[in-house]
């Protein structure tokens, strides 16, 4: 009785999270003028109609750049701050951790309007700090996927490879990197992710000519009102994660990226 519920309650869990994306998908490749469900049949339309849209063509490839470079800077920067708080007991790293950690305590709204002075303060430019708060936003999953990996590894195989001559870098890139390579690649992809979607903190930080791909679809359905075009680039959205996700389980695999 009690697997039943829980597969119940998993079942339909999974229907109301899955369910209205699987809805927005099929009905993107609809040959009809207007959004319905099911559709009168299917095309390319959309998808053609979407990438005509210059201002969506150019949010959608902004969108990617800033996700990947994102992701990439959130590794690095977890992958450093990771490693000093795994291996020291202070105050000085707890208090990293707790700054580190902060963006998922606060609102996104408040950090994005918190960005916004600070950048009108310093005068500096859109994209730069687009990316800063990409950044800011994205490096907590970062930092927690690799400090997670970090905190099973057995050290002593590292010191058992600086006891036989190698020094503390070429150890740990030797020995630590490649056992924490899974954990540092979900790190990424939960950064990839986050960045791709984020809408809040980047609203107020967008400007002419500078515009991601949520805040583009966001203002689109607002003035525009075309629905389908919007269905169009989520669903390529979608298959922008999907195809992301599985490029990382071919190179490191599923079940070592779900443990991490």
């Amino acid at each position: 009785m009690g697997a039943f519920v829980l597969r119940l309650i998993v079942g339909i869990v999974l229907a109301l999270v899955i369910g209205p994306i699987l809805v927005v998908i099929i009905a993107a490749f609809s040959s009809g003028e207007a959004l319905s469900f099911p559709p009168p049949g299917l095309s390319l339309r959309w998808f053609i109609e979407f990438f005509r849209i210059a201002e969506m063509r150019n949010a959608f490839l902004l969108s990617i750049g800033l996700a990947v470079v994102s992701a990439f800077a959130s590794a690095a920067l977890g992958l450093l701050g990771a490693v000093y708080v795994s291996r020291h007991r202070n105050v000085f790293s707890t208090i990293l951790q707790m700054l580190i950690m902060a963006p998922l305590v606060f609102p996104a709204l408040i950090l994005g309007l918190a960005l916004l002075l600070l950048y009108k303060t310093v005068n500096m430019s859109v994209l730069p700090g687009l990316f800063i708060a990409h950044l800011v936003v994205c490096l907590p999953y970062a930092f927690r996927s690799v400090l997670t990996s970090l905190q099973s590894f057995d050290t002593t195989l590292e010191e058992a490879g600086q006891s036989l001559g190698a020094g503390p870098v070429r150890s740990f890139l030797l020995i630590t990197m490649p056992i924490i390579w899974p954990g540092v690649l979900s790190g990424w992809l939960f950064a990839f992710v986050v960045s791709f979607g984020e809408l809040n903190t980047a609203l107020f930080l967008t400007g002419p000519g500078v515009v991601t791909l949520p805040i583009e679809i966001f203002s689109y359905l607002q003035f525009q009102g075309n629905q389908l075009v919007v269905a169009a680039a989520s669903a390529l959205q979608v298959l922008i994660i999907l195809v992301v996700l599985f490029l990382a389980e071919r190179l490191v695999g599923a079940r070592q990226l779900v443990q991490r």
